[in-house]
């Protein structure tokens, strides 16, 4: 067996006392065991405490995935102990195997264990001691800047024998690859890539295109338009399931790239006639080019820090589509098209088998997998129609991590409501607040107790921006504004807000969002009546989205940001005021006041409310404190490239924005009371 069978991996994910889950990828059919030991100072090498072997899934003639769970020999696993693992790869039929040591994982460039421990290692957190989690979101490997996984990388090789200080979890909150922003230098090699795993037919699987291969370099633009498809990068829009395959083992392997990059002039050749349009192109792909390079660089950390890191991993819209269930119009339009049906099943097809698999394993039962193992790899009898309607509508994206207290990710891309074809949606609607509700009993909590929460969209972000897009929705419509936060439909935000006071009944929660790639830390409350929750919202976004322009841009609406504001609502229009008075308030000041709805919630800063001459008392309030970041300079908005590592200790979180630059890491760093009202609040 030589080591290019593995593809990628391995990856820690889902960690608990009972049982430690690895996820791999092979090239060809093994059979992988895990054995999970205790690490010592006198030996390295403790006694053995668990083993398992693989659950092995085809995929293509040339791609299969594991997912091992290791089982402890005895009652469970240590708690608050430094724990390593190891892995042994067997041929079909072989009786002795490889481990992680033969395939060259162990020393020398390619190895994946930190200091001079002697296996990739982790640790189960024990209750009612400092939580420590690193997380981030939006990975886009031709974005501008340095990876931020470089710094979470040193993170664990600093604290590497320390549990006190190394982090137990990293959260990856949406956006681990773009499927619709796709760099020139990198579309074919997909491609090729997709082709050799899955068979040459994958290069035609997609329903209503030619050979993905012909369609040239950012040829892919008027198909995915055609497919009902929004985004402005749709040039080399992933659409086979291989396509989308080979985009994961390229984000975390770098055997898995190229040895070169095409040059701009032997990709985008001129054929004796060199134009703007001809020029623009080459210097895209150039600009593409260099970051790529920088993202490949950062690639040994990367497979570090996820081999040695219980790993969760939720999605957001890029990791499927910009505008991913944007809107009921985005959504019909998509599943209408034979084309976008197929591409919105490849990418969450893709989703499952190398990232949502090793969440929770139980999510899934044998006849999902059996669907999707049997079309891909056409060992079944599995029809396009039975694995497309599968993916479509499946409802258990949702998953708990066993922290103390519970973390939920919650899936706000597949579980939403609508109001309207082009109106903003309800990110989390009925039916997903029953899943909800289920994934939290399952994580045993009881009501009145707190929880942490992973919302790939943050719940709260700038009020400022907030505003904006409300006004612009009218003028540019949904889609080049994003119009999907948790605020754009205000029923759909109280109608959550009422789940959480009125049935979780929580004291205060914790939420970590990515998505807006900015790094952000705020506190909020919001009061129903008489019971009031108080929020902490932390945001960690881009891992690599970066440039100049952005960052500046983001410093100074920063500045702009007041640091405290506050709201209050009413269910219906309140009945003292004359609609014609609200109608005339918006047209003096669009961008301040929200649209009033008579059918729906409305709110209003206090201000205006006195301005109209409202005396009908409020059935809510909302207050945000925006809390600044301490490091080389004192930010409200971070807008470099960052991953979070947070730590909870009794009351107060103290998040910190690792952002690599030039060379160093800069840190911006919030303390938080999570138990605490906002500033005025």
């Amino acid at each position: 067996m030589t080591a290019n069978v593995l593809l990628a991996g391995p990856i820690l994910r889902r960690a608990e006392p009972d049982r430690v889950c690895i996820w791999l990828a092979t090239r060809k059919p093994v059979r992988a065991r895990a054995e999970i030991f205790e690490l010592g100072r006198e030996p390295k090498l403790g006694p053995r405490l668990g083993a398992g072997d693989s659950e092995q899934l085809q995929l293509g003639p040339c791609l299969f995935v594991h997912l091992i769970q290791a089982v402890p020999d005895s009652s469970a696993f240590l708690i608050g102990r430094l724990l390593g693992y190891d892995i042994e790869l067997f041929e079909e039929g072989g009786s002795s195997g490889q481990r992680l040591g033969d395939l060259g994982l162990l020393e020398g460039p390619n190895s994946i264990n930190y200091t001079d421990l002697p296996l990739p290692s982790f640790f189960l957190a024990a209750k009612a001691t400092p939580l420590n989690l690193l997380h981030g979101s939006c990975r886009l490997l031709h974005g501008n800047g340095e990876d931020a996984f470089s710094a979470a990388d040193g993170v664990l090789a600093r604290h590497a024998e320390d549990i006190a200080q190394r982090p137990s979890a990293l959260y990856l909150t949406g956006d681990q690859i773009y499927g619709d922003d796709v760099a020139g230098p990198l579309i074919a090699h997909l491609n090729r890539l997709g082709c050799e795993l899955l068979g040459e037919d994958d290069d035609a699987s997609v329903p209503g295109t030619p050979k993905l291969s012909e369609l040239g370099l950012y040829g892919r633009e008027e198909l995915a338009q055609a497919a009902g498809l929004t985004s402005t990068t749709l040039g080399n829009h992933l659409m086979s399931f291989g396509e989308f395959a080979a985009m994961h083992l390229l984000a975390w392997n770098v055997e898995n790239w190229p040895a070169a990059l095409p040059r701009a002039a032997k990709a985008i050749p001129s054929r004796g006639l060199v134009g703007p349009k001809i020029i623009s192109q080459r210097r895209k792909y150039a600009a593409e080019a260099k970051n790529l390079g920088r993202a490949r660089r950062a690639l040994r950390s990367v497979q570090r820090v996820l081999a040695n890191t219980p790993t969760y991993m939720i999605f957001d819209d890029h990791d499927v589509s910009d505008d991913w269930n944007l809107t009921a119009a985005w959504r019909d339009g998509v599943y209408k098209s034979p084309t976008g049906r197929r591409l919105v099943a490849n990418a969450l097809a893709a989703y499952w088998a190398f990232q949502g698999w090793g969440n929770d394993p139980d999510c899934f039962d044998q006849p999902f997998k059996d669907t999707v193992s049997g079309f891909l790899s056409r060992r079944g009898a599995v029809d396009a129609a039975t694995f497309e309607e599968t993916l479509w509508s499946f409802e258990r994206w949702c998953f708990h991590v066993p922290t103390d207290p519970p973390t939920i990710f919650l899936d706000t891309r597949t579980q939403r409501d609508y109001d309207a074809d082009e109106g903003a949606a309800h990110l989390i609607g009925k039916v997903g607040r029953r899943t909800t509700r289920e994934t939290i009993a399952r994580a045993g909590h009881q009501p009145g107790e707190p929880l942490i929460f992973v919302s790939p969209v943050p719940l709260y972000c700038l009020e400022l921006q907030e505003r904006r897009q409300k006004f612009l929705k009218d003028k540019v419509g949904p889609y080049a504004i994003d119009l999907e936060g948790w605020h754009s439909n205000l029923q759909g935000l109280v109608d959550w807000m009422a789940f959480l006071i009125g049935e979780l009944r929580l004291p205060w929660c914790l939420i970590l969002s990515g998505d807006v790639h900015y790094g952000m830390n705020l506190k909020a409350s919001f009061s129903w009546g008489n019971q009031t929750l108080v929020i902490t919202q932390l945001v960690s976004s881009a891992l690599k989205h970066s440039g100049s322009v952005s960052r500046t841009v983001l410093n100074l609406l920063g500045k702009m940001v007041g640091k405290t504001h506050e709201r209050i609502g009413w269910e219906r229009p309140p009945k003292t005021v004359r609609v014609s008075a609200i109608k005339r308030l918006l047209a003096l000041q669009p961008a301040t006041t929200d649209a009033w709805n008579e059918d729906a919630p409305v709110f209003l800063a206090p201000r205006r409310a006195q301005q109209l001459g409202i005396e009908e008392p409020p059935h809510y309030r909302e207050e945000r404190e925006y809390v600044s970041a301490v490091g080389p300079h004192t930010l409200k908005i971070v807008g470099n490239n960052n991953t979070g590592l947070l730590s909870i200790s009794g009351n107060e979180v103290t998040h910190q924005l690792l952002c690599p630059t030039e060379g160093e890491v800069r840190m911006y760093t919030a303390a938080i009371d999570v138990k605490t009202a906002p500033e005025g609040g």
